[in-house]
């Protein structure tokens, strides 16, 4: 049994004969003694066993420990030798750039006629830009000038027309006007005659 055996024991002994109305227990002292005793036979084995396992414990670390210090220095040693790769490659890569640059600066004078050549279809664009501009607005002011043309004769066209129906209704109004006086002249007429 092991020991929080014994000592769940203990306790339920205690508890079990507590004297009911008083703060009193009462205990079977044999029995206590009993479990009291197998618990100081186990203890010392489970304290060797627990010195045992601290014992592992350490052991265990300075194992961890050795085997982060020998990582430590792999990782020192590959960094080292990565470094020494990469400058290796820098400086490859520079002389590279170096010799690139010097072969562009050769090639100068291919880029001053590429230059010339973009400068001088430029000036062509421009000038067959500036050719169509003007077609445009020539044929726009044609267009509007042909707008405005024919706006000005239906406008004239349109008073025409007016000018016509003003003059028909003139002539009805003015026949209108003559019977509506013919009218009144009979009326007065009549009035004159009844006088009398």
């Amino acid at each position: 049994m092991a020991s929080m055996d014994h000592i769940a024991k203990l306790e339920e002994m205690l508890s079990s004969g507590r004297v009911p109305g008083t703060s009193r227990t009462l205990v079977n002292v044999d029995k206590v003694g009993e479990v009291l005793e197998e618990l100081k036979r186990e203890l010392p084995s489970q304290v060797n066993d627990a010195q045992t396992v601290l014992r592992q414990k350490e052991a265990i670390l300075k194992q961890a420990e050795l085997e982060a210090r020998r990582i430590r220095a792999y990782a020192d040693e590959e960094a080292t030798t990565i470094r020494s790769l990469a400058e290796e490659q820098s400086q490859s890569q520079i002389e590279t750039a170096r010799n690139e640059a010097t072969e562009i600066v050769g090639d100068s004078e291919i880029v001053k006629a590429a230059e010339d050549k973009a400068k001088e279809i430029e000036e062509a664009a421009q000038e067959k830009a500036g050719k169509i501009v003007a077609d445009a607005q020539n044929k726009l002011n044609q267009v509007l000038a042909g707008a405005e043309s024919d706006a000005a004769d239906r406008r004239r066209g349109a008073d025409n027309y007016a000018r016509e129906v003003l003059f028909m209704l003139e002539e009805k109004i003015a026949d209108t006007l003559g019977q509506v006086r013919s009218g009144i002249d009979v009326l007065d007429a009549q009035n004159l005659a009844v006088g009398d």
